[in-house]
């Protein structure tokens, strides 16, 4: 088995966010195919703030590609900063928190099969809520301050499917068991 060849490619659409590839490839079995992919123009960030008493908060929004509201970690582009600095503009856009310490736990790939981008997780501390006042042009209804096990629930629940909240609520518990905060 060989590795994937790409022998041409092209952009089929692309806007201010993402483009969108479609390359004509030699697979790993030595077919040739056609794959398609999305490229994200930013990185992005996915932000669990945590409190001294192990609460976090999580937003409910209204997706264009889902009819029904979830509920979602905070999460926004990087537009050309560091995951900390975009996890705390986010945190403050999306939930109205002030956070003393935000810190990068992890990158991951989302849909690796289907884009290019990575997320930068992390974990937010020291939070102090100072406005109600949330991003309603993205479609965020409330932010919701919770337990971090409750949350957990959730997702066992299936309450919560969103991927990357998943992926952030597993590595944020994790965290904080090896910090013997849980």
């Amino acid at each position: 088995m060989t590795s994937w060849q790409t022998k041409s490619s092209k952009i089929v659409y692309e806007n201010p966010w993402m483009v969108v590839h479609e390359d004509q490839v030699v697979m790993p079995n030595g077919k040739d195919g056609v794959y398609g992919y999305v490229e994200s123009k930013s990185d992005s960030v996915i932000v669990v703030p945590i409190d001294d008493d192990n609460n976090t908060y999580i937003i409910q929004l209204q997706r264009y590609t889902k009819p029904n509201p979830t509920w979602e970690t905070i999460a926004g582009r990087t537009d050309n900063e560091s995951y900390e600095e975009a996890g705390a503009r986010e945190l403050f856009e999306e939930a109205g928190v002030r956070a003393d310490t935000i810190t990068l736990l992890s990158e991951v790939h989302m849909s690796s099969g289907m884009t290019k981008f990575k997320s930068g997780v992390c974990i937010a501390t020291g939070l102090a809520k100072v406005s109600e006042d949330l991003d309603q042009a993205d479609g965020i209804m409330t932010a919701r301050k919770l337990p971090l096990f409750e949350v957990r629930d959730m997702i066992l629940r299936g309450e919560i499917t969103s991927g990357s909240t998943i992926t952030a609520i597993l590595l944020v518990i994790a965290h904080l068991e090896k910090e013997g905060r849980l």
